[in-house]
């Protein structure tokens, strides 16, 4: 009798364990996306020193930091900026470039 028991309470556990510990992860991302924390980063009130966060238009500022030859250039069709030869996509606009 014990050992049926046991075998039916474990499988509970397996079958009801993963169902529950989803929900409570959307709990708990739907919990922390209203943190004061994070609006306050969402709105810029804190600068990370980090090279890889950049604002939306300081792409379109910034050049890359040795332009192609003329002979070695691609021109993109969508913002007109010069990309190597090489380059599948736009460093600027990251659209796809003609070969």
């Amino acid at each position: 009798m014990l050992p049926e028991v046991l075998w039916i309470l474990g499988l509970l556990v397996l079958v009801f364990l993963p169902g529950l510990c989803f929900v409570a992860l959307f709990r708990l991302i739907d919990y922390v996306a209203d943190d004061e924390l994070i609006a306050r980063v969402e709105n810029g009130e804190f600068r990370s020193g980090s090279p890889m966060r950049r604002t939306a238009g300081s792409r379109t500022e910034r050049a890359p930091d040795r332009s192609p030859p003329a002979g070695e250039r691609v021109v993109c069709r969508a913002c007109d900026a010069d990309n190597w030869d090489h380059a599948d996509y736009c460093w600027n606009c990251l659209e796809k470039l003609s070969g």
